[in-house]
């Protein structure tokens, strides 16, 4: 059975009923893949951030967060994201268990700087991943976390995917967001390997933050992941298609 790990970001991460659609569609495919299941929730958090005072900072895109802004992330993603896709998942008839990094050292890391709760991935085990799969539960991952010294760490969604889906060695890792694709001319490149997506950066076609996600993206392979594929969902059967290679963009070794 092929083990499928889904990262959801954008309009689809609060849509609701694109939610359910995802959930309905994952109860139906689970007989044919196991499904493990990541979050973030930045705009949340911003939007939580500001009813206490606090100002959310970027630098190169990147959170700057405070041990102040750290007890929001936790309090977001640890619970009112995660529980909140929890309670959709259970309600169409899934399995979902409520997690995040620091349970079970899923992925652990270090601050990106002194003062700074921000963090990189370090180390990744999949040991309760796999637990909680070979149960019949569906692990929903929150993408915070802690350094080895317990202090809490609030990590790049995309990041945690990644290094997640790397532990796993799953078959397939799924970006869904606002993007059907990585585009070119307007069109979606459906197929692509290593050497076309660094092809396609010089030659200007993936740029500003296609970039780094699909730079990632080979890191993954390369790290024993099947394929990732970056896409959109919006209705019932997209998630099949963007599986099967017929919606988003498949990135491949070969």
């Amino acid at each position: 059975m092929e083990s499928v790990l889904i990262k959801i970001g954008g309009r689809a991460a609060t849509d609701e009923t694109a939610f359910k659609h995802l959930a309905r569609e994952m109860k139906k495919l689970q007989g044919n893949y196991k499904f493990f299941f990541v979050h973030g929730g930045g705009a949340e958090v911003t939007k939580i951030s500001s009813v206490f005072g606090l100002k959310a900072e970027f630098e190169n895109g990147v959170r700057k967060t405070s041990p102040e802004e750290m007890e929001v992330v936790d309090m977001v993603l640890g619970g009112k994201m995660n529980k909140y896709i929890v309670r959709i998942f259970a309600a169409e008839g899934l399995r979902p268990v409520g997690i995040s990094g620091c349970d079970g050292n899923i992925f652990t890391g270090t601050a990106i700087a002194e003062g700074s709760r921000t963090g990189r991935i370090t180390n990744a085990n999949p040991e309760l991943l796999e637990l909680l799969s070979s149960g019949g539960y569906l692990p929903v991952i929150s993408s915070i976390s802690m350094d080895m010294e317990g202090t809490a760490l609030n990590i790049n969604a995309d990041e945690a995917a990644l290094a997640t889906a790397a532990s796993l060695r799953a078959d397939k890792l799924i970006f869904i967001s606002d993007i059907p694709g990585i585009l070119e001319d307007g069109a979606v490149i459906h197929k692509l390997t290593p050497e076309g997506i660094r092809q396609k950066i010089k030659d200007g076609v993936i740029s500003g933050g296609m970039i780094p996600k699909a730079e990632s993206s080979i890191e993954a392979l390369n790290k024993g992941v099947g394929s990732v594929i970056i896409g959109g969902y919006s209705s019932f059967g997209d998630l099949e298609s963007l599986i099967g290679g017929k919606l988003g963009s498949d990135i491949t070794r070969d």
